[in-house]
């Protein structure tokens, strides 16, 4: 499976109990929003992250920092400024008791894509939702600069067209890795799996565990019942927890 679509989260912070809080909030909303993202290393040592970042997919990550630390003289900010080196469209979000010391944010280059006061735990835990949610959303805005072909297998050929021709994609019942495309003048059926493609085409949404959508042919949703309404006249299923997401991106 490539990692080339994947979120790739850091997480620094001086304290370990804090640390294990920022670690777990973040899996388990990965998990929950079933988010193509993965925790590459959780630390309370600003040289371990700095190290541990990934030059190729740097872009591709989220990085969550503390400020102060005792185990070193670098501070967030100087974690910050590494980051940046490596790359321009990380996103970087600071969290922090003491808001005085953020304000040494505003003397760097660094454009941080949020600032979170360690207030109450539930605040934090929400915070750090929309972060990597936001995120998310950039990430797959990169991906659309350039026009994709999605393709699939059929015996000994590879059938490719574009990705915009794409309505939806279901599974189907009972078939293991069985799956029915729908495009605008007919449907396909072929053998994969809806995570494989939710991770090789990041702009297509998976908005029910069956089905992976195309959010350029939804012509309207209907929240209280949970449908997206296609411009094929289709009406499909949208899970409770997928709605918001599916809305954000349709605005």
């Amino acid at each position: 499976m490539s990692n080339q679509n994947l979120l790739h989260v850091y997480i620094l912070e001086n304290d370990p109990d804090y640390l294990a809080f920022l670690c777990n909030t973040v899996r388990r909303h990965i998990s929950f929003e079933e988010w193509p993202a993965k925790i590459e290393i959780t630390t309370t040592s600003p040289d371990a992250l700095i190290s541990n970042i990934d030059q190729q997919t740097a872009n591709d990550s989220i990085f969550f920092l503390g400020f102060g630390f005792t185990n070193s003289s670098k501070d967030g900010v100087d974690v910050a400024l590494a980051i940046r080196k490596r790359s321009l469209y990380a996103d970087i979000i600071f969290i922090t008791g003491h808001i005085e010391k953020a304000l040494t944010i505003l003397s760097h280059k660094i454009a941080p894509l949020d600032l979170i006061t360690k207030d109450s735990l539930a605040a934090v835990d929400s915070l750090v939702r929309d972060d990597i949610a936001y995120s998310l959303q950039r990430l797959r805005a990169r991906k659309l600069i350039s026009p994709r072909l999605f393709s699939y297998r059929k015996g000994s050929k590879i059938i490719s067209f574009s990705l915009n021709e794409i309505i939806y994609i279901q599974t189907i019942s009972g078939k293991n890795r069985a799956l029915e495309l729908h495009l605008e003048s007919e449907t396909i059926h072929f053998s994969s799996s809806l995570k494989d493609l939710t991770l090789k085409y990041p702009t297509l949404f998976r908005c029910h565990k069956s089905i992976l959508l195309n959010p350029l042919h939804v012509v309207s949703l209907n929240t209280s019942e949970r449908f997206a309404y296609m411009d094929n006249h289709e009406r499909l299923e949208v899970s409770f927890r997928k709605m918001v997401t599916l809305r954000q991106i349709l605005r």
